[in-house]
């Protein structure tokens, strides 16, 4: 059991590689709270980005898939110009180059269809503070007004499960899914792991 809790531990403490300590934090500016309730309607959000720092760096790919009753109904993506040479180091990772995203649109464009999306739904997203700190930059560059969104982490709520559980199957059912989630290869397959994280994590808190 302890064998299984230390490898839940330490997938939780891998932070991907596109973030580290200059991803920006949650202020007492922020227009969002972060929760670590359950819901069974929510979106799932994921940006790809030419780098690390919010407002610094663009984003160059969204996606947001909607659930409903734990679900996948619908998504949402778009392709985004950032108006900048995106770094071999992305496009080895990501798989978008440069020549892919020239012809797509502006994040000016982008942004409002993004937020009618979400809607009222709460976002969940896996170490939030780092799509939600590009999101929040975008106040920063356009006319764009964000709703004060309800945030659930699941690397925060997998923790407190993780700290919880006393169930050696479902603890080995945690580490598997956390391990899905640090080795998906794309966009779409990341953002499925997190629901699934996500699922999980309420079911086993019931």
């Amino acid at each position: 059991m302890e064998s299984q809790r230390k490898i839940v531990q330490t997938l939780l403490n891998q932070q991907p590689l596109q973030k580290n300590n200059r991803v920006r934090k949650q202020s007492k500016n922020s227009n969002y709270i972060t929760t670590e309730d359950c819901h069974e309607d929510y979106i799932v959000l994921d940006f790809e980005t030419t780098g690390m720092r919010a407002g610094a760096d663009k984003i160059i790919n969204v996606l947001a898939i909607r659930y409903i009753n734990h679900v996948e109904q619908d998504r949402f993506e778009s392709l985004v110009n950032p108006q900048r040479h995106i770094p071999i180091e992305v496009t080895q990772r990501t798989g978008l180059s440069n020549v892919e995203i020239q012809n797509a649109p502006l994040m000016e464009e982008v942004i409002q269809p993004l937020v009618s999306y979400i809607g009222e739904l709460p976002i969940v997203i896996h170490d939030s503070s780092f799509e939600m700190g590009f999101l929040e930059s975008l106040q920063d560059f356009s006319s764009v007004v964000l709703p004060k969104y309800t945030v659930v982490d699941t690397s925060k709520l997998a923790r407190k499960v993780a700290g919880q559980l006393n169930d050696e199957e479902k603890m080995r059912k945690l580490a598997f899914l956390l391990f899905e989630k640090e080795h998906s290869m794309s966009g779409l397959t990341d953002c499925r792991a997190t629901a699934t994280i996500y699922e999980f994590c309420c079911e086993v808190s019931e």
